[in-house]
This record gives structure tokens, C-alpha cells and sequence, in this order.
């Protein structure tokens, strides 16, 4: 550096200068060498020095901000895990539903949160050390490149015909894309029940004694309402509530009491069924959902096959003709075009 070297050069004149003084005779000559030097030195060698302390100086600060700057953004594991917890539960989960933290740990430049939701399952999410960037899943890019590599292109099966379709719909009480499916269908239901063969499943799961449901207890108890209102009074009435709990009652179902006293159906006579046999005919219901490999509300199977016309949203028409294509020999109500919602939206599930 052209610093370091004008210092090497200052030195050895100075080594000279020394001499020079010490040749010197007389107190007059030493301070004229001592002057002549000085101004040397420092008049005409300064300008290099200065520089490089000035480089120094700037890389210090540099550094310097560097290191505040990050220390000061990361918000901590404790910080990590809190801020991850209160943006699932104040924006992705339904009311009712708790995600807690499972384990945390750094990963890399990232904080790795671990959340279960609702005792249930079990999610890696990641957060910026800042807190200012949520990923609810981590990708790695080699594996992800592999697998997508080999992976085939999923295979559309053809719904077989015959003369009786049958459609099995499989839901959760309180899934919002599982209440779309009902609604969507039931104008369908209505035009073909008596030339098809309907039936309504709930997804769940259980551990032992306990049913596990993905929006909590207030879904399984719901489930099991809809399920005992199938089972006393059968599909159409089962529609009917089913469709008034999703007008008018919320997440919660906290309204279902009027709806069941508005068709003029027993109180009573559901919730004394809740409590002798809800939690068998949700083991029935688990026992159908996982046969049919239901794991996302809704499934919709016609003659055993699964389509994706559920995910058609507000579209009665197309749910209508899936089931019609399913015929040996359409009936004449096939020939009835159904109204289309004017927003009709696709995809969307719970679970999957």
C-alpha cells in the first residue's frame, strides 16, 4: 500500500536525519537540521498518511453499521416464535382452531417454527430473522428439482356408467370450501334425487375414544348434528340444515337450534343422538372417508371415481352434468340447465 510505504521511507530519513544532528557542531546547527527536517516530514510526506488513515477510518465505520444494523433486526427465537404464532392464529386458522409451537430452532439465515394446529398436525414454517417475511413451508430446491423430474403426469380415470350414478360427497362441517360444495350441489340434488343415488360423509379422524375433526370440537359436534339429522330424518332435511347453518350460523354453528325448530325437527331428539351415538357414527364416517382416500373437504366420488367438478364453485350446471355424463341413458332432467352463480370461483379445500 502507497501509504505503508512513504511511512518506510519516512523512517529511514529519519534514521539519516539523526545522524545529520548528531554531525552537527554547534546548537544552531542541530535546531536548523531539526527545522529543515520537520518541514520536510510533515509538510510534504502528510498527504499520503492522511490517506490511509482516511481508508481505515471509512472500512471501520463500514463494519461498524454492518454489524449494528443486523444485530439490531433480529428479533430473537422467543421474538420468532410469538410472531409467528400470533399471524397463524389472527390470519390462517378458523375461529376456534390454536396453532401452538411444537419446537423452534435456527436454520440457516432463518428461524424454523414448528406449529401444531389444533393437536392434529404438525407444520414447519420459517421466518425471517427480522419477523418481516413468513414462509409456511420450506422447499429443498435440489429434492424439489428430483421430484419433479420424476414425476408422472396424474392419470384422469374415466367415471364409468351405469343406470343409477352414485355420488358420494365427503365434507367438514365448518370448511368454508366444504360449504360451497354443499350449496353448489343441492340444486343438483334436487333435480336428480330420485334417479341418483346421494350420500354425505364427514372427514375425520379419531384417537382411541376421541374424535379429531381440523376446525376443532365445535366441528366435530357439528358433524355429529349433521349426521344425526341425516340419520333421523333423512337427505332432505339434511339439506335444508345443512344449508341454513351455512347461511346463518357462522363457524361456530351457534345458531343450529333455530334452524332445526324452523323445519319443525326436534331439539331434543338431535342432541340426545349427539350424545348416545355421535361419536360412532363419526367412526362410520372415518371408516368411509379413509376407504374413499377423502383427505380434503370436499371429495366428490361419482361411481367410486373422484372429480375435480366439486371445485367448481357457484357452477350447479357443471355439477349437474358430471352426474348426468354418469348415466347409461340420461333422464330428461338432465335437459334442464341449471342457474350459474354470477361469481364462480374454482379450487380451494380443507386438509389436502
Amino acid at each position: 500500500m502507497r501509504w505503508i510505504a512513504g511511512m518506510d521511507k519516512i523512517m529511514e530519513e529519519t534514521k539519516v536525519e539523526t545522524a545529520e544532528i548528531e554531525e552537527a557542531k554547534t546548537e544552531g546547527k542541530r535546531l536548523q537540521v531539526l527545522s529543515d527536517r520537520c518541514r520536510k516530514i510533515f509538510c510534504e510526506k502528510k498527504r499520503p498518511i492522511i490517506a490511509g488513515l482516511a481508508v481505515l477510518l471509512v472500512i471501520a465505520i463500514g463494519v461498524g453499521v454492518y454489524f449494528y444494523k443486523f444485530r439490531t433486526e433480529d428479533i430473537g427465537l422467543e421474538g420468532a416464535k410469538n410472531k409467528v404464532l400470533e399471524f397463524v392464529n389472527g390470519n390462517l386458522l378458523q375461529p376456534g382452531t390454536v396453532a401452538t409451537v411444537e419446537d423452534a430452532e435456527r436454520e440457516g439465515g432463518l428461524y424454523k417454527i414448528t406449529i401444531n394446529i389444533a393437536g392434529k398436525q404438525k407444520v414447519a414454517t420459517y421466518l425471517t430473522k427480522d419477523g418481516k417475511k413468513f414462509f409456511p413451508e420450506g422447499m429443498d430446491t435440489d429434492v424439489e428439482k428430483r421430484e419433479i423430474a420424476e414425476k408422472q403426469p396424474e392419470e384422469v380415470k374415466e367415471v364409468p356408467k351405469n343406470d343409477k350414478p352414485v355420488v358420494d360427497l365427503y365434507v367438514m362441517s365448518f370448511c368454508p370450501f366444504g360449504n360451497k360444495a354443499e350449496d353448489t350441489l343441492k340444486p343438483a340434488y334436487d333435480l336428480l334425487k330420485k334417479k341418483v343415488d346421494f350420500n354425505f360423509h364427514y372427514i375425520v379422524s379419531s384417537n382411541g375414544e376421541e374424535i379429531l375433526s381440523l376446525h376443532g370440537t365445535k366441528e366435530v359436534v357439528q358433524n355429529e348434528r349433521e349426521a344425526c339429522v341425516l340419520k333421523n330424518y333423512g337427505k332432505d332435511r339434511w339439506f335444508s340444515f345443512v344449508a341454513y347453518v351455512n347461511k346463518n350460523c357462522g363457524s361456530d354453528g351457534a345458531c343450529w337450534e333455530t334452524g332445526i325448530r324452523s323445519m319443525g325437527l326436534s331439539v331434543d331428539k338431535i342432541n340426545n343422538c349427539v350424545n348416545s351415538e355421535g361419536s360412532a357414527l363419526m367412526k362410520e364416517n372415518e371408516k368411509a372417508s379413509t376407504e374413499a382416500g377423502a383427505q380434503g373437504s370436499p371429495t366428490m366420488l361419482i361411481n367410486g371415481v373422484p372429480t375435480k367438478t366439486v371445485y367448481q364453485y357457484g357452477n350447479s350446471e357443471a355439477y349437474k352434468q358430471v352426474v348426468c355424463d354418469a348415466f347409461n341413458k340420461a333422464p330428461a332432467e338432465c335437459a334442464k340447465k341449471l342457474s350459474t352463480q354470477a361469481a364462480v370461483t374454482e379450487g380451494g379445500s380443507c386438509g389436502n
